[in-house]
């Protein structure tokens, strides 16, 4: 039996029930055919078939376009295709489930596309994607598109078939990558990170729009991103970056002199090489500058991705960090190998150094932000008396925008630091992610009657193939969209249906000369 594709009232044995289509309705649906405006040619015919396919006493007792979401999405996804739409889809149409790629329409004012990269050799073509071989967020993003009027295709990059992929992209007006980082590094060809990246650039400076961009995604996945915007409300103006062993020991010992820490590491994405660092069995200085650590001071280090501790001294910590476990470095429990800075700057070898707050417990504030607009405000609190949210598990509690909760957070960011956010960043002549996050930690601000106001200062920003939390449960194994429930398929879709809106609004920006947000 065919999965099912829209929500609504369905008989005992979980069939839709249909009625024949009567000269009546057929005159009906024809007459609506000759509607004047393609959003009304669209809408209306879409009436005609939901009152095709309903009884008289669903019509009378659910009204006909209620009943639009009680249809069989294939039945009507054979319709549109005949129909080949034009222009936005009326909303009757829009909200209702698809578990596949929507219909392209006939004349679309842009093309997209979604370009996915499957692994070889691993179950799916990777763990984010279901049996069909794609991700769960991919048909609901690219159906975003279709809904607007504009086309939008599903497209898998190969690295042994790079030259026809490239020949093949040139039609688009704009690519959404989703495509996780590192596999393209995963049993393929020598070089296909940055042929790939090297491709994406080109199309850029064709005039096509790309989301995101390698450059985006360095600028503002890298950790030092988080110096970058130091003097803005969101950042810690005593943040730094090291890309040097010397660099490293010169700083670092300057700044665990004076406050706890947290050291992260570029790479990793699940708390690996991510450490706080406390120091162990001795007194801070009162100022930052005033002390400087010696070899043999001992530090307690907690690293995030499993919160296990260790006691080493700063000589073997920063051995450590630059040439991993062994020799001068002593032995470790971490299960990752440190080496942070190898490869250079230009590899993505380095480290940042920001103040631990201790508040950080309390959990971290995501704000969910498509393009410009914040969609979503997430407060991830750590389970089991964790530390930190970040490599555990967590209690998610979702906000709406405008909340009184996160007022003054959405107010300082959305409102003041987000003008200049691309600037501080250094991607000033590119727009933003269509998808990306900032994760916040609270901190102690200024004293208030009875104790002291909380302020929130980005511990990461995140653009790189950012997942749709409420269509997680069923990401990777057998299942596929389909068995996303209702209630978390529509409450995605919030979500993915302004990533549409907000892709076209950047094509026509760029065609009218604007200024991409």
């Amino acid at each position: 039996a065919a999965p099912r594709l829209t929500r609504g009232a369905r008989t005992a044995n979980g069939t839709h029930t249909h009625t024949p289509v009567n000269h009546t309705q057929d005159m009906m649906l024809r007459t609506f055919r000759f509607a004047s405006g393609a959003a009304a040619l669209a809408g209306a015919s879409a009436a005609a078939f939901a009152y095709s396919k309903t009884t008289e006493e669903e019509r009378r007792q659910r009204g006909l376009f209620s009943m639009l979401t009680t249809v069989c999405a294939e039945d009507l996804s054979s319709f549109l295709a005949k129909a080949r739409f034009d222009g936005p889809l009326p909303i009757a149409i829009a909200s209702l489930r698809f578990n596949e790629l929507m219909p392209q329409p006939g004349r679309p004012k842009y093309q997209l596309a979604v370009v996915e990269f499957n692994i070889p050799s691993a179950v799916n073509g990777g763990s984010d994607k279901g049996p069909d071989g794609y991700r769960i967020d991919t048909i609901p993003i690219a159906n975003s598109v279709i809904k607007t009027g504009n086309s939008c295709e599903l497209i898998k990059y190969c690295d042994d078939k790079h030259d026809e992929f490239s020949t093949y992209v040139q039609r688009f007006d704009a690519i959404i990558v989703r495509i996780n980082p590192g596999q393209l590094s995963q049993g393929t060809l020598p070089g296909t990170q940055e042929r790939f990246d090297s491709l994406m650039n080109q199309l850029l400076l064709s005039g096509k729009l790309v989301w995101s961009s390698p450059e985006v995604q360095t600028r503002m996945g890298a950790k030092d991103a988080l110096v970058c915007i130091n003097q803005l409300s969101c950042g810690l103006p005593d943040t730094f970056a090291y890309y040097s062993g010397e660099a490293l020991e010169e700083g670092f010992k300057k700044t665990c002199a004076f406050q706890p820490r947290v050291i992260k590491q570029n790479r990793g994405s699940a708390g690996e090489g991510i450490w706080l660092v406390w120091l162990h069995g001795g007194d801070y200085c009162e100022n930052f500058g005033d002390s400087s650590l010696k070899d043999t001071c001992m530090l307690k280090l907690m690293e995030m991705n499993d919160s296990h501790v260790e006691y080493h001294t700063v000589k073997e910590f920063i051995a450590f960090c630059v040439d991993g476990p062994g020799g001068a470095a002593g032995e470790w429990k971490s299960a990752f190998p440190g080496k942070y800075l190898e490869g250079g700057k230009a590899a993505g070898g380095q480290l940042v150094d920001q103040r631990l707050l201790p508040r950080i417990s309390e959990g971290e504030v995501r704000m969910l932000m498509v393009g410009d607009i914040l969609q979503c405000i997430i407060h991830k609190k750590p389970e089991s008396g964790g530390l930190s949210a970040v490599g555990g598990q967590a209690a998610y509690t979702y906000f709406k925008p405008g909340c009184v909760e996160y007022a003054d957070l959405e107010a300082k960011f959305i409102g003041q630091d987000l003008p200049s956010l691309k600037k501080a960043l250094g991607i000033d002549n590119e727009p933003l992610p269509l998808l990306w996050t900032a994760d916040f930690i609270p901190k102690d601000g200024k004293p208030i009657l009875g104790g002291v106001s909380t302020e929130f200062v980005v511990g990461e920003f995140n653009c790189s193939c950012v997942g749709i939390s409420k269509l997680q449960a069923v990401c990777g194994g057998e299942k596929t969209l389909a068995d996303v429930p209702d209630e978390d398929y529509y409450e995605a879709c919030l979500l993915t249906d302004l990533m549409g809106l907000k892709a076209v609004q950047y094509l026509d920006a760029r065609d009218l000369g604007r200024k991409l947000n």
